[in-house]
């Protein structure tokens, strides 16, 4: 199942990795990644330089990451209005699948409602949740009352059982529920400040959700919800980066991953005598790959014409140094 846990200001007592953070808060389980670019950088391990980097969908998309075809790795989602766009790998590409759930303007939560190790769609109306426990369009599988409308909500697998639950937030207390049930709290706690930027994930691959806590761009991570010191703190991306967590390998284990907008390009402007105008910027370019070109000159030529306005859309570039497809002849 998906492990992409992250939190907003997580709050309550006595978690001592927590202390004094500050920085840039990490968005709820089912809240669009946050930030804005097409490129993401994800890391295997608890290091400082990610293994994985690709590019998909536009800058200013609204994007998830789960599991949705239950290969135990989590990959991305885009959100256009109700309609959502499926990547199964971590590369860059095209959408596999497509499908609408909702209306335009819902809240959406993303979790493994049923077990089956495969992440689908839940949709908040209030203090009302339409859970869907399969990528398709239709009905809700399942519709549940839990808290209050202006309640904040976290999803996780709290006890381990291998299905994702709601937890709802107010102030700094959290009610957790341990079914997909309406109904009473089956725990409620107290943790961290309300200032505290926290992410949530299996840390460990006990397969039980447990909270990190983010200080510009270093990591405390807890492996139980107790308190206590962190058990692994380590640096990873820029302080200012939309930081989200999944399981990129399939082993179990949750690690973090960046979303970045490219560096603008720049442009030496040609000696005129006179103000030029500007370009229009060129269409959306379709998909291409380096097989689709028959010379490096010819895949640089194509490169320089979009990268200005849409970055590597294609990834051609692999290693950044502003040369396309270098292996061709």
């Amino acid at each position: 199942m998906s492990r992409f846990r992250a939190l907003p200001l997580l709050a309550a007592g006595a978690l001592c990795a927590t202390a004094g953070l500050a920085g840039p808060s990490a968005l709820a389980q089912g809240s669009p990644v946050g930030g804005a670019g097409s490129q993401y950088f994800l890391n295997d391990q608890f290091t400082g330089t990610a293994n994985h980097e690709f590019f998909y969908g536009e800058p200013r998309d609204n994007v998830y990451f789960g599991d949705w075809n239950g290969d135990g790795i989590d990959t991305p989602l885009i959100r256009r209005g109700n309609t959502f766009y499926v990547r199964n790998a971590n590369v860059t590409g095209g959408a596999d699948a497509v499908f609408a759930y909702g209306d335009p303007g819902d809240t959406v939560l993303v979790g493994d409602w049923d077990g089956d190790g495969v992440d689908t769609l839940a949709v908040r109306r209030g203090g009302v949740y339409h859970v869907k426990n399969s990528i398709s369009s239709g009905r809700a599988d399942a519709v549940i009352a839990y808290g209050d409308p202006g309640d904040t909500v976290l999803v996780g697998d709290w006890d381990g059982d291998g299905v994702d639950t709601l937890a709802v937030r107010r102030g700094g207390v959290y009610h957790v529920k341990n079914s997909i049930s309406s109904g009473v709290a089956d725990a409620v706690f107290a943790y961290g400040d309300p200032g505290d930027a926290v992410i949530v994930g299996d840390w460990d691959g006990n397969k039980t959700d447990t909270l990190g806590v983010r200080r510009g761009n270093v990591y405390h991570l807890r492996n139980s919800t107790t308190s206590g010191v962190a058990d692994v703190v380590f640096a990873y991306g820029n302080p200012g980066d939309a930081v989200f967590a999944g399981d990129w390998n399939a082993d179990g284990t949750d690690t973090l991953g960046v979303r970045r907008a490219p560096a603008p390009a720049v442009a030496t402007p040609a000696p005129v005598s006179k103000p030029a105008p500007a370009p229009s910027a060129p269409a959306k370019p379709r998909n291409v790959n380096c097989s689709d070109f028959r010379t490096q000159a010819e895949a640089q030529a194509w490169f320089n014409r979009y990268y200005p306005y849409y970055g590597d859309v294609a990834g051609l570039d692999r290693d950044h140094d502003g040369k396309a497809c270098e292996a061709l002849p």
